[in-house]
């Protein structure tokens, strides 16, 4: 049982994440006792699209909340079928944006939003000793976007 992984990055895993394993990966995410709500399955190359269709329609029965899937091993689409259901699954949960929780949160990054842009953290991350993170565009998620397709609110 899991009590305390809320965060989970599954990257450049080629041999071991086939169609069969991001399945099972799904079941795990939608049990009610699954804690993850942070997922980065980048550079996943063997997974179908069908898979990801699959994967893309459960995830809304999931905590998940932030992710980053590569987009060079999904469709633009399917992208943005990803990034809304991970939107609408923000209202599950608030481990996403609880000052009690900065320690995980400040570790989520390599998202395609990154939970510390949250607006609600911005005064909590001043008063704890992470200031420094506000003006750290790598850890920000911000390097490299700069036409705003990675912005997201809360």
């Amino acid at each position: 049982e899991n009590t305390n992984c809320q965060a989970l990055y599954i990257q450049n895993f080629n041999k071991a994440m086939l169609n069969d394993q991001m399945l099972h990966l799904l079941r795990i995410l939608q049990s009610p006792k699954c804690r993850i709500w942070c997922l980065n399955v980048g550079e996943t190359y063997n997974v179908s699209d069908k898979t990801w269709t699959k994967f893309a329609k459960g995830l809304k029965h999931t905590k998940v909340t932030h992710m980053y899937a590569s987009e060079h091993t999904i469709t633009p689409m399917l992208k943005e079928r990803f990034r809304d259901v991970i939107r609408k699954n923000r209202v599950k949960h608030e481990l996403h944006i609880d000052p009690n929780n900065l320690d995980v949160i400040v570790r989520c990054t390599h998202c395609w939003w990154n939970p510390i842009n949250a607006k609600v953290l911005q005064p909590f991350i001043q008063n704890t000793g992470y200031e420094q993170i506000l003006h750290d565009e790598t850890t920000l998620g911000l390097k490299g976007t700069t036409d705003g397709r990675n912005v997201d609110t809360i």
